[in-house]
């Protein structure tokens, strides 16, 4: 019998940054906002994040850069939160929760803005 994830209806994340919570996720320097706060205020918390958790300079370490540069790597999403699954190979079971997205109209489903780095 397969058990029921634990949903996680208020995750952590790792800062707020102009009252938007912000973590990274995955491996690769993806990050990830709770909300819809719209592109430039969550790339103003995004870029923040990067330089107080990364040391970076801002997004793309280089103080030319321009929101322009990052607008196709931010998208709203809705996701529903969980649990780690301990038998998932592909789940670590030291991170707090692990994001599922999903559309809209999930039960549960939380609205989510992330940024892909790569």
């Amino acid at each position: 019998m397969a058990i029921a994830p634990e949903i996680i209806t208020d995750p952590e994340t790792e800062a707020t940054h102009y009252g938007i919570p912000v973590a990274h996720i995955g491996e690769d320097g993806d990050m990830l906002a709770l909300g819809h706060p719209g592109i430039r205020r969550a790339f103003a918390a995004f870029n923040r994040h990067a330089r107080v958790f990364c040391h970076l300079a801002n997004l793309a370490d280089d103080s030319h850069a321009t929101v322009g540069e990052w607008e196709d790597a931010i998208t709203e999403r809705w996701a529903i939160f969980r649990k780690p699954d301990p038998s998932n190979d592909y789940e670590d079971p030291e991170c707090e929760w692990v994001a599922g997205w999903v559309d809209e109209g999930t039960p549960g489903a939380q609205p989510v803005t992330v940024l892909d780095v790569c």
